[in-house]
């Protein structure tokens, strides 16, 4: 397939503007206080995305995640880990979100899976969240004879479930992957097609996969997405890059740029580079996706032609800046910094889930009385991370003692989010 770096202007930069001023619109209209927002900027009716307000989760703590929506009473809620007020993060999709979510996830697994026979069984193995919630339909609506597991089961049951279904295509995420590689008794199962989604699936893990099952890299799929904005990107065996789907306009913008950022701060529209992701869906309805900060830093954003059109594309996701880390589901990075304030305050820490959350504090020694400290309160302000962890599917969380001189970060509170590799 033909693949250049466009050099000519998006094609359709006036509708794209138009569809950006109709968009915001909307989300003024249901959400009042992303109205006052642009209202104080002079930018109501607007399709400039340099002069639309950055969404972080200091709005989002502060006027969305926790509100009430009364205006949207056909919602469905799904829930995350924690807020900064100690409150559980809630997102909300409207029955158009959910059908546009679908058709997203539709287009993308029938073209990955074409070479599977219909009424193949394809199996679900997820955490929480939207994904988990809607890949059993997605499956369905392509035809296959689909299943999934539910997570809050110990990890002999998972084995025993995909063992007995054999699927042809598995859906799943990386952490719960490599568990379940390394359970005992073994799995034993030959799908032709995988798909995994929720933590960074690097070009060699990707690679180690296929090997352990006998298959080709371009048939294990990398998807890209978040409870918030929905289906983002994927990865792509011909390009050797993440491709976004149509209704995601992606921008890139320097991490220092976000540190401190205000409700009044105006942040220049980047769409090439490298940097801290923002995310405008022309697709998602009942989250105010516009601008939205991800909290991701990815590699190499720029504008290609495939298979005679022009994507947005991108090398590689970093890792993590800030807000939250995965072990399975998120913690919250508030909630974390309070576990390890209790628990050894005054030491300097850094938390990665660059194997499983790994926490390394500064300390002659760690006890086994302050692990068990720390990962119960984890567990208490993490629950779906403490039922993965309970049901075997991902570890127990890791706490280290370690010399100052290895931490990683220049500062000595710094918690260092990133995959690195």
């Amino acid at each position: 397939m033909p693949l250049s770096t466009a050099t000519t202007a998006w094609p359709r930069a006036l509708a794209r503007e138009a569809e950006l001023a109709a968009l915001a619109a909307g989300h003024a209209q249901r959400f009042p206080w992303y109205r006052e927002l642009l209202l104080r900027r002079g930018v109501l009716g607007s399709g400039d995305l340099s002069g639309l307000p950055v969404i972080g989760t200091g709005l989002l703590g502060a006027h969305y995640y926790t509100a009430q929506h009364p205006q949207m009473p056909d919602a469905s809620a799904y829930h995350t880990s924690g807020t900064s007020g100690g409150q559980r993060k809630r997102i909300l999709y409207s029955p158009a979100d959910d059908d546009a979510y679908v058709a997203h996830r539709r287009l993308l697994f029938g073209e990955f899976t074409r070479s599977v026979p219909r009424g193949s069984v394809a199996v679900a193995d997820l955490g929480t969240g939207h994904a988990a919630a809607s890949a059993r339909r997605v499956f369905l609506e392509l035809g296959f004879t689909a299943y999934d597991i539910d997570f809050t089961r110990p990890v002999d049951e998972h084995i025993d479930k995909l063992n007995a279904s054999r699927p042809d295509v598995f859906f799943t995420m990386p952490m719960i992957l490599d568990k379940l590689l390394q359970a005992r008794p073994g799995l034993d199962i030959r799908p032709r097609k995988i798909m995994v989604v929720g933590d960074v699936a690097p070009l060699a893990w990707r690679a180690h996969i296929a090997a352990r099952f006998g298959l080709r890299t371009e048939d294990v799929l990398d998807v890209f997405g978040s409870i918030e904005v929905g289906a983002i990107a994927h990865s792509c065996a011909e390009t050797g890059l993440y491709h976004f789907h149509d209704h995601i306009v992606p921008e890139v913008v320097p991490p220092e740029k976000l540190a401190h950022l205000t409700e009044d701060d105006r942040v220049p529209s980047r769409q090439e580079g490298s940097g801290a992701l923002l995310l405008t869906s022309l697709a998602r309805r009942y989250f105010p996706a516009v601008r939205y900060m991800t909290g991701d830093a990815v590699t190499g954003l720029h504008r290609i032609r495939h298979d005679g059109r022009e994507v947005f594309a991108f090398e590689r996701i970093d890792g993590r800046l800030a807000g939250d880390l995965k072990h399975g589901e998120r913690v919250s990075n508030h909630d974390l910094a309070q576990v390890m304030a209790e628990n050894f305050p005054g030491r300097p820490f850094e938390a990665s889930d660059e194997d499983g959350l790994i926490i390394s504090v500064v300390a002659d020694r760690v006890g086994d009385d302050q692990i068990a400290a720390v990962r119960a309160a984890v567990d208490r302000l993490a629950p779906d991370v403490a039922q993965m962890i309970a049901s075997g599917l991902v570890g127990p969380v890791r706490v280290k003692a370690v010399p100052l001189d290895a931490l990683r970060s220049g500062h000595a509170k710094r918690r260092l989010d990133l995959k690195e590799g």
